[in-house]
């Protein structure tokens, strides 16, 4: 987190730079404020969601069903989860990063994240009213196969070199 954090100062420090060069650095200040101002109360709102999911979630259900141990029903699961969290990047990365900080293995937390990125099931409306049902249910079966492969596969590495 630090080192993001030091690389997002680095390029908003540039970037204010060249605003000021051309005379526009307070309208992009002005700008910035309005989007923080617009975005951090559902921040706030996803990190204490995520507290209250760690405190939440039992130790044992974890190691049990996601931990490491679990394997391809960890795998397999955290594809399901990720299908199923309809919540934009704000609330999903903090519960997700809360999953695998409670014990979560490698798999099922890239399997989780895969799932959530390629299987929303909360954009099969616009996808099958767009493009056909046909086509939506394709689409998410070869991604749950690809879901289940790369979770798979950061399982093994997990195992084998974590």
């Amino acid at each position: 987190m630090v080192v993001t954090t030091v690389i997002f100062f680095a390029i908003a420090g540039i970037l204010f730079l060249l605003n000021i060069k051309h005379g526009r650095h307070q309208e992009g200040f002005k700008a910035g404020m309005r989007q923080l101002v617009a975005a951090l109360p559902v921040i706030l709102l996803a990190l204490l969601l995520s507290g209250f999911l760690e405190v939440l979630i039992p130790e044992e259900f974890i190691k049990r069903w996601l931990a490491q141990e679990a394997g391809f029903t960890g795998v397999f699961l955290g594809a399901l989860g990720g299908m199923v969290m309809a919540f934009g990047p704000y609330a999903s990365y903090p519960i997700i990063a809360t999953i695998y900080g409670s014990g979560a293995g490698l798999g099922t937390t890239i399997s989780m994240l895969s799932g959530w990125t390629m299987l929303g099931l909360s954009r099969i409306p616009f996808e099958s009213g767009f493009l056909g049902l046909k086509f939506s249910l394709l689409r998410m079966a070869l991604h749950l196969v690809f879901c289940i492969a790369v979770g798979t596969v950061a399982h093994l590495i997990g195992l084998w070199f974590l």
